[in-house]
């Protein structure tokens, strides 16, 4: 059981990390004996196979030439696909089977649709591009047309070393001449008042000729999700191509629970209090107003979200996040600081970080950032009304226009 002070510094330190990584994957050509290693049962084990089979799969057909051809590519469907993306019935299968298991199996639910399998495909092979093929397809005329407005995360301004400020992808994207811009938000504000400033910075956007896609990041991830369904209108959303929601803290954490709780509240404030940082930002993230915040809240369907979704298995989670991680164990599959089906924004494209927490880890290159964006216009040309991601001749002829 932790104390009480190391709950505080949980649910601070992991808000405060929660940022701007890049995607960690496991490798897909481990063998089963060296992935049985990472798992806490063989069901997992097994499971954990066969979901890194189907992305091998999937992968091959994207780098068919000319072009992917994803004609193979079929939604899955299981009868439990719903079920599973509740976080009750991911607890109840983690008691009755595994922790691993029940996070696994949240991991196929979600990406089984079309659209994310095309998606997950195309993001994979513009990572095995390679840094510099991606950088001169997304140099060329036209090729990215939009701005990036990045949401910063949680104590962005006293600790950038977090990358919580997105400040090595600005530098990217600069060189590439990428239009992009910092959303200036409070840096422990309430998610409300956050919300506000994202809402003002589309806003502003609206006067440039490029459609927008927000990036935010953890509990940066509710603050969009706010502004994009309750403080914008249709209107004044209609500029707004894509959210790239990275790990978001949707409907809160149970770590912030645990720190406004007394004793533990008594100690937080005060740690709050000597480092200026504002009560409301914490109090903002926890689950019961959370759930509040963006229960009926609806997005424009013009608008693609593609959720980043990180899924570590046992063996995985970093040291950074373990003990939030065994915390948040009682409420069945995590991050280390978000339950894992509170992280996605129902309806939109899935990108699963099979191995990556929170923090995701170690992949902070730039290639990973470039074939992100480049996935992400995948995203945005398939939910066009030019093309239906609901069959797979489709998708092909989205995924034509981003190819090498």
């Amino acid at each position: 059981m932790l104390r009480p002070g190391r709950l505080i510094v949980l649910a601070a330190a992991m808000l405060a990390l929660g940022c701007a990584g890049q995607l960690e994957r496991l490798r897909i050509d481990r063998a089963d004996a060296e992935l049985a290693t990472l798992v806490d049962s063989d069901a997992a084990g097994q499971l954990l196979a066969d979901l890194l089979a189907r992305r091998s799969r999937d992968q091959r057909l994207a780098s068919v030439e000319p072009g992917p051809h994803l004609t193979d590519v079929v939604e899955e469907r299981d009868p439990e696909a719903d079920r599973l993306r509740d976080q009750e019935r991911l607890r109840e299968l983690g008691r009755e089977v595994s922790v691993d298991f029940a996070a696994l199996a949240f991991a196929r639910a979600i990406g089984a649709d079309v659209g994310s399998r095309v998606v997950q495909a195309a993001f994979e092979r513009f990572l095995q591009a390679g840094l510099e093929r991606s950088a001169a397809a997304l140099r060329r005329p036209r090729a990215f047309p939009y701005t990036v407005l990045f949401a910063p995360s949680w104590l962005y301004r006293s600790h950038p070393e977090t990358g919580s400020d997105f400040a090595r992808q600005r530098r990217l994207l600069d060189r590439l001449g990428i239009p992009n811009r910092l959303i200036t938000s409070g840096e422990s504000d309430s998610v409300e008042d956050n919300a506000a400033a994202i809402a003002a910075a589309v806003r502003a956007a609206r006067s440039d000729n490029d459609p927008v896609i927000v990036v935010s990041a953890s509990k940066s991830g509710a603050e969009a999700a706010l502004a994009l369904s309750r403080l914008l209108t249709p209107e004044e959303t209609t500029g707004v191509a894509a959210w790239i929601n990275i790990a978001g803290a949707l409907r809160g954490t149970p770590l912030a629970d645990a720190a406004l709780r007394p004793p533990a509240s008594w100690m937080a404030r005060t740690i709050f209090w000597i480092n200026g940082w504002n009560w409301a930002g914490l109090a903002s993230m926890a689950t019961e107003p959370s759930r509040r915040r963006l229960e009926g809240a609806r997005l424009p369907g013009a608008i693609t979200v593609v959720n980043v979704i990180a899924v570590p298995v046992s063996g995985s989670v970093g040291a950074t996040v373990y003990g939030g991680y065994r915390v948040l164990l009682s409420d069945g599959p995590n991050d280390g600081v978000v339950l894992l089906a509170n992280t996605v924004w129902p309806s939109g494209v899935n990108v699963v970080a099979l191995g990556a927490d929170h923090l995701f880890g170690r992949s902070r290159e730039d290639a990973y950032m470039l074939a992100m964006l480049r996935a992400v216009d995948v995203a945005v040309r398939l939910s066009g009304p030019a093309a239906e991601p609901t069959t797979a001749a489709e998708p092909t002829a989205a995924v034509d226009r981003n190819t090498d």
